[in-house]
């Protein structure tokens, strides 16, 4: 008996573990059965140099307004210097300045972003009109939004993460939720991914 309640025991704490947490102070990045809820403005996780996905919380876009709530992602393979800190205008960001953006073919979820040390690429969705990540989801009055990397656009074509010439990949997501255009916390995310093979 003492066995089978300390199993259990074990398996519930695993859950947990395992568990996403949605909020508007994390993101959650998932590979397989591994799940990350990333707090911190700037954290290092291993992951398999396999597809993996960022899901984030964000408003979902105003139709009559034409108000989009993208979020922003730069993917560099090796350390980028920004000004990531509370308060910063995001315009005065280099590589998030105005004019850095890529644009992408319409309908098209980004499974390949660009590695970049240029510029970002706009995250949003739009129904089935224009969408660059899923919706999953909602959460209260946010919607669940997931990016799919299955591995980067380099040298011309399409790379996996397994034959990515690269042991790590840096990722920088900016989700300006009020649109004010000011960093605030739970808006920026320096994520340095170390691919273990």
């Amino acid at each position: 008996m003492k066995k089978i309640t300390l199993l259990t025991a074990f398996s519930l704490l695993a859950s947990f573990a395992n568990a996403q947490e949605y909020s508007t102070n994390n993101i959650v990045i998932k590979q397989d059965n591994q799940v990350f809820n990333i707090y911190d403005a700037e954290q290092t996780i291993k992951l398999r140099p396999a597809e993996f996905s960022i899901e984030y919380l964000n408003k979902p876009y105003q139709e009559k307004k034409n108000l989009f709530y993208a979020a922003q992602a730069l993917v560099t393979d090796s350390t980028v210097d920004t000004n990531l800190q509370e308060g910063v205008r995001i315009d005065n960001i280099p590589y998030f300045e105005p004019g850095t953006g890529f644009a992408a073919e319409k309908n098209q979820v980004i499974y390949y972003p660009f590695l970049s040390s240029d510029g970002h690429q706009y995250l949003y969705y739009v129904s089935n009109k224009d969408k660059r990540v899923e919706k999953t989801g909602t959460s209260n009055n946010w919607d669940i939004y997931k990016w799919t990397l299955k591995g980067v656009y380099q040298y011309d074509a399409e790379m996996d993460w397994n034959i990515y010439d690269n042991t790590e990949v840096n990722i920088i997501l900016i989700i300006d939720r009020n649109l004010d255009g000011i960093l605030q916390k739970g808006e920026f995310f320096n994520i340095h991914i170390d691919f273990q093979k």
